[in-house]
């Protein structure tokens, strides 16, 4: 079907026909285990092995919302060093979708209404030594300060607040715009919105409070007597942060 679409060779994405009868109704492909009734696991265990010898570790694999949709995600490192092996894995995984009969869209949105190749990198500050800025610990022994973490905090909201339009533009290529807003990952807007309990300290802190922060975790009971209630972190999900 793939050497039937000149759209999808040359273009990678649909460019012409009718919108699928089926797209992401009810996630289920995301909640199924990989199995061998395709070739998808076969091809994703042949690209980590690839990955591995050339020092990129593809930790886990997965699949993805989207039907036919699949994830790898490696190891934390240095940011640079993970764009450039970002790159050289979606050439691998090209080049071994072909030898299992299979074709690798990479694009951001291949298929309208339908989930396409986020290829992002999560990203945190840490200092020279590996001390995270982030984790109020670690920062707050290393300086020998108990009130760095929320000033450095401070400062990072500061900044956005301050500089949102640059970190926007960064990010402003034509297939991001594309993909951002569009049932994916993060929306095509920027917030600091850092959750309830780092918002309530933050505010404590500008008043005079300066006591430890201590998130506490939440509880979700859903009703349902053979689902026992269950915690949930205290940390914003919406995706909007760049620092959730």
């Amino acid at each position: 079907q793939f050497f039937r679409r000149p759209d999808l060779q040359f273009c990678g994405r649909t460019v012409m026909g009718r919108v699928p009868p089926r797209d992401q109704e009810m996630c289920d492909h995301y909640m199924g285990a990989l199995s061998t009734a395709t070739p998808a696991l076969a091809c994703m265990k042949e690209i980590q092995d690839e990955c591995f010898k050339m020092g990129i570790p593809l930790k886990t694999r997965h699949r993805e919302v989207a039907p036919g949709q699949f994830e790898f995600a490696p190891e934390y490192g240095v940011n640079t060093v993970q764009i450039d092996q970002n790159l050289t894995v979606m050439q691998v995984i090209e080049e071994v979708a072909a030898k299992h009969g299979l074709a690798a869209l990479l694009q951001e949105k291949p298929f309208d209404g339908i989930n396409g190749s986020g290829k992002h990198n999560n990203w945190s500050i840490a200092t020279g030594n590996d001390i995270p800025l982030f984790l109020p610990g670690p920062i707050n022994k290393a300086t020998n300060n108990p009130v760095a973490f929320p000033i450095i905090m401070a400062a990072v909201v500061a900044a956005i607040d301050e500089h949102g339009d640059l970190m926007r533009m960064s990010i402003a290529s034509p297939g991001n715009d594309f993909r951002l807003g569009a049932m994916e990952a993060p929306p095509a807007i920027v917030s600091t919105y850092l959750g309830a309990d780092m918002t309530n300290y933050l505010k404590a802190f500008k008043d005079g409070d300066s006591k430890a922060y201590l998130p506490d975790t939440g509880s979700i009971d859903i009703g349902v007597k053979h689902i026992p209630a269950f915690n949930i972190p205290s940390e914003d999900r919406n995706r909007t942060s760049p620092f959730p």
